[in-house]
């Protein structure tokens, strides 16, 4: 059980599709501006967090760029199931990356992907995880199992910012299922991207607590994406 809990948070439910993007706007990619050059996969580790800003991070999975498939039914969820674990989109990126970031005490982790995405691209991104997030109620996706998905107050993150929270249902051959609380915020600033995924490990030390990610991380990230952006 512990071994399944642990993997959570680097587990991916979807899979790189190896193609082209998805509905792509046709005409030039842009970075945080349409008069600006696509941010290349360097750009995104420059503009991520780390330990300079006073955030641990402890790990990260290389990721491709290309569109990434989900198989999980009904269909409306999909894009609510690419944004756990490993998150991504259907939507090709010039680049994407990840991070693992430590918990703080009592306080949660979470897994952070940025992705660099043509605008046309980074708005639908946001747009059909809002639609999922409306639609979807519960959804399977494998041998996993995702029910009591919750819209949550728009965050006011960045330039447009969706957050939810879902419990996972997991299978104990020792007793009842168990009850895992996820979280996840989708941001848009200009044409980057930036999802985090945080679940809550029952029993932990912040049990009584839901799954939430940290105001503080997000805050961050978009001040630091959105200055980058201003000097690149």
């Amino acid at each position: 059980m512990v071994a399944v809990l642990a993997a959570f948070l680097v587990s991916a439910c979807g899979e790189d599709s190896g193609k082209g993007s998805v509905n792509s706007e046709s005409g030039n990619s842009s970075a945080n501006s349409t008069s600006r050059k696509p941010w290349t996969e360097a750009d995104l580790h420059r503009v991520a967090l780390g330990k300079q800003e006073g955030f641990d991070w402890f790990g990260r999975v290389p990721m491709s760029a290309g569109p990434y498939e989900s198989r999980a039914e009904p269909v409306e969820c999909r894009a609510i199931s690419l944004t756990l674990g490993q998150s991504s989109s259907s939507y090709a990126a010039n680049a994407r990356i990840n991070r693992m970031f430590s918990r703080k005490g009592a306080g949660a982790g979470a897994v952070m992907t940025l992705a660099s995405h043509k605008i046309g691209d980074a708005k639908r991104v946001v747009q059909e995880f809002s639609t999922a997030a409306e639609k979807c109620t519960a959804f399977k996706d494998g041998k996993r199992s995702f029910e009591d998905v919750d819209v949550q107050p728009d965050p006011g993150y960045g330039d447009e910012s969706v957050s939810l929270r879902l419990v996972e249902v997991v299978s104990d051959s020792d007793g009842p299922p168990i009850r895992v609380p996820h979280a996840v915020v989708v941001v848009r600033e200009g044409a980057t991207v930036a999802m985090f995924h945080s679940s809550r490990r029952p029993n932990g030390s912040d049990d009584k607590n839901p799954a939430g990610i940290p105001d503080e991380l997000v805050k961050a990230q978009v001040e630091k994406i959105r200055n980058f952006g201003a000097v690149k």
